[in-house]
């Protein structure tokens, strides 16, 4: 029984969390594809909207670990951060979550969710990569092995359903790249935070305004939503809105 119970705390102890981020990172993609894609609803600024969604995340984080629970949640810990650490570490995390997600959207405009799938089934590659430049992950043939069978297996789940677009391609390879860099980049910079936070919602906190302030100015640049936007009927009634 201890044998067992040791076994589960070495592996399985995050295996909920594990599925919870799959399933929620699933339906968040269908739902970018029935909102961005242009067979669908189309909406014609997607790191707009994304910005916003960022912003919403900042306050519902800022608003729990505030009010609720501040010392438990890691509130106080994040208000009491200098403006050093605070930042060295915010806004290369949150430049490059912003590049990730942001590709990520722009490339769902123009390809397939089946295609969308099938490139970013390399990104358990690209966080090997990752870990290895940045010294955090020693590369050995067993964890080589399981990264390219993860890899292969989500390819071959979409293989012979795409649709392919260069740009749509270049854009989720792109993607691709910075999710690996952005979970590396994460990992390295929370575990230098003494004290580390602690919980999710300090991090969100944490990062989110970085997160939100770069997907904006680059929605400012890239899509000029105040083009984009002046004709259409997205924001005219609550319902619309919402």
């Amino acid at each position: 029984m201890p044998e067992a119970k040791s076994f589960y705390n070495e592996h399985c102890i995050y295996l909920p969390a594990f599925l919870g981020w799959f399933v929620f990172s699933a339906l968040l993609s269908c739902y970018n594809k029935v909102v961005f894609g242009n067979d669908k609803l189309d909406f014609p600024c997607p790191l707009l909207l994304t910005s916003i969604h960022f912003l919403v995340q900042w306050a519902f984080a800022y608003l729990a670990t505030e009010f609720c629970c501040p010392v438990l949640l890691g509130g106080d810990d994040v208000a009491r951060m200098e403006w050093r650490p605070y930042l060295s570490t915010s806004v290369p995390c949150g430049v490059v979550t912003a590049l990730d997600v942001g590709l990520s959207n722009l490339s769902l405009v123009r390809i397939s969710l089946a295609f969308y799938t099938m490139v970013k089934a390399s990104s358990p590659v690209f966080v090997l990569a990752s870990a290895y430049i940045f010294g955090i992950e020693k590369i050995t043939p067993s964890l080589l092995l399981v990264v390219l069978l993860i890899s292969i297996g989500e390819f071959l789940t979409v293989l012979g359903e795409v649709e392919f677009d260069s740009l749509g391609f270049a854009l989720c390879i792109g993607a691709s790249v910075c999710s690996g860099m952005r979970w590396t980049i994460v990992q390295l910079k929370l575990h230098t935070l003494q004290p580390p936070l602690k919980s999710t919602l300090a991090t969100m906190r944490l990062l989110a305004p970085s997160m939100f302030l770069f997907m904006f100015l680059l929605s400012l640049f890239i899509e000029h939503p105040w083009d984009k936007l002046a004709h259409k009927h997205y924001f005219d009634t609550t319902h619309t809105s919402l």
